[in-house]
């Protein structure tokens, strides 16, 4: 049975309005920006006065019928998700359909097609013509748009501007979607044939939003290259990366704004702040980061590090994160001298002559005397014909910093000819290497 799909959620940022000023809960004079997004699709189905119980109408075909046709009555119900939408004013509404086909071609056939507002619950999976929910014809619009395969342009587009039934739903409204019916069913006026959501997102239907919505930036996620060692966070390197997601429900341009401070708890080690820097502009939802400067930090120092948000677009900016706390350790694992033995270096790959060779690295700990050290070895995805995924992981502890670390491809795990790559991590400490690059790697005889 096929999978059902949704709509990817879209969010586009149009203007802005409004003073530039950081929005807070008692302020009249946040800035709004304006947000077009088409809402999640749930589901569609039609269902026609030949289901019954016996009989349902099924989700997955890929039309959408709606009017009567010699005697046959057609009703097509569609779902959207409003939980995703910001909060805001709601200023329009636009729902699309991909029109497939219809009693003839123009701007205004027959008395077109009109959309409801649904006001009772109702399933997709046994949906027939005697247990279909109410609708209200209140704010009911009708589009007269008809088109066919004969018209000049096909397929195309038909609109409803169904704003007042989205305020409804944003005004308290249950949401039970909407229905897709003849604003006069005995008139057998012909069928109406739209695109479902069986189909390329291109040419399902699309119920869009625009609305003005007060900028609330805020960050969330942020990190730094650190290890956690029980109750110690240890930072990676002397010029570690600092990111954060950086979110407003209002969209626009957002860039981070980071800082870095001695710890006030290691006063013998300096005070105040060390550096800060704003990040490059990102989208909403992103992640922008920073690099910190070579010879800012040094080994062992205790620093603390912040972060916040600020929408260029709408001039806000949010509060500033609590404060993270770690100390800085020069150096972190090293993975050099990598060998598969026996082999020999090809075009494109390296050789094994064996199908059982070692596979060798050197790892170098600047903490610990020894480290656990970890080989993968996977399917090489440029020969996704062979397979995909991990074929054999093993590890090597108490390897010597310094040292090297050897496995052996075990007999029987791999055929002539295999193509594969493989990697290796460095574990122990407060610190892990993170895994190396992949190499390919072809085993034959």
């Amino acid at each position: 049975m096929m999978s059902r799909r949704a709509l990817a959620l879209m969010t586009a940022l149009v203007t802005a309005a409004g003073p530039a000023a950081v929005p807070s809960a008692a302020s009249a004079d946040v800035p709004t920006l304006v947000v077009v997004q088409d809402l999640l699709l749930r589901t569609t189905v039609h269902v026609t006065s030949a289901h019954d119980e016996d009989s349902p109408a099924s989700w997955l075909d890929e039309t959408l019928l709606s009017g009567t046709r010699d005697g046959v009555t057609a009703r097509s119900y569609l779902r959207f998700d409003m939980s995703y939408l910001p909060e805001g004013v709601i200023r329009s509404a636009t729902l699309r359909l991909t029109g497939l086909g219809a009693p003839a071609c123009g701007p205004e056939v027959g008395e077109g097609v009109q959309v409801r507002r649904v006001t009772e619950p109702w399933s997709d999976d046994f949906l027939h013509w005697g247990n279909q929910p109410a609708s209200t014809d209140q704010d009911a619009q009708t589009s007269t748009k008809g088109v066919t395969p004969q018209c000049a342009v096909y397929p195309d587009t038909v609109e409803w501007p169904v704003t007042d039934l989205v305020n409804a739903w944003a005004g308290g409204a249950e949401n039970h979607g909407l229905v897709l019916r003849s604003p006069d069913e005995s008139t057998d006026d012909g069928l109406w044939t739209f695109s479902s959501w069986i189909n390329p997102l291109d040419v399902v239907p699309v119920l869009t939003v625009t609305m003005d919505v007060p900028s609330a930036p805020y960050t969330r996620a942020s990190s730094i290259e650190t290890h956690e060692d029980a109750a110690d966070t240890w930072v990676a390197g002397l010029t570690p990366r600092i990111e954060s997601q950086v979110v407003d429900p209002a969209g626009g341009s957002l860039t981070a704004e980071f800082e870095v401070e001695h710890d006030p708890a290691a006063p013998g080690q300096g005070s105040g702040r060390i550096w800060s820097a704003t990040s490059g502009p990102a989208s909403s939802f992103g992640r922008p980061s920073v690099l910190v400067p070579p010879g800012l930090l040094e080994d062992g120092w205790r620093i603390r590090w912040r972060v916040r948000a600020h929408n260029v677009t709408a001039g806000t900016v949010s509060g500033w994160s609590a404060w993270n706390v770690g100390t800085v350790a020069a150096d972190v694992p090293r993975i050099t001298a990598r060998q598969v033995v026996p082999s020999y270096e090809s075009e494109h790959s390296t050789v094994s002559v064996s199908l059982t060779p070692e596979l060798r690295a050197t790892v170098t700990h600047p903490l610990l005397d020894s480290a656990r050290v970890v080989f993968q070895m996977a399917y090489d995805p440029d020969a996704p014909s062979q397979g995909t995924g991990l074929i054999w992981e093993e590890t090597v502890v108490d390897v010597p910093s310094g040292g090297q670390a050897v496995v052996t491809v075990p007999d029987g795990l791999v055929d002539g000819g295999l193509q594969v790559r493989w990697r290796v991590g460095a574990y122990g400490g407060p610190f892990q290497s993170g895994w190396s690059d992949w190499r390919k790697l072809t085993l034959d005889m």
